[in-house]
């Protein structure tokens, strides 16, 4: 005769406890992805590009800087205007597929960059 074992019950407690272990899980992993994102943009080394692309830029984007900046001066400007941008997500997808569907066309969306 043996003796009568009791089925282990799982206690509610111990799934929910799991549940939220993984959903801790599944959060410290999307933190860790978000924190990457635009990471690949702080390796551009404004320092070896060409002096005439950086009054280029400086120009375009109104970026004060004195008119006989050195070249450090200048991409040290660039460098922290470029990394102060914002991307409106929504705008660039959306003038990217209006551009690559009509390639040859005006872009006539009322955008406000």
């Amino acid at each position: 005769m043996g003796v009568k074992q009791k089925p282990s019950q799982s206690t509610p407690t111990n799934g929910i406890s799991q549940a939220s272990d993984r959903d801790r899980e599944r959060e410290k992993k999307r933190r860790a992805a978000e924190s990457n994102v635009g990471k690949e943009f702080q390796t551009i080394d404004f320092n070896s590009m060409d002096i005439s692309v950086l009054r280029k830029y400086a120009r375009v984007h109104k970026i004060k800087a004195k008119s006989k900046a050195s070249k450090e001066e200048l991409a040290a400007s660039v460098s922290r205007h470029f990394a102060n941008q914002t991307v409106k997500e929504l705008d660039t997808i959306t003038c990217f597929l209006y551009t690559a569907h009509y390639k040859d066309s005006v872009l006539r969306l009322p955008l406000h960059i």
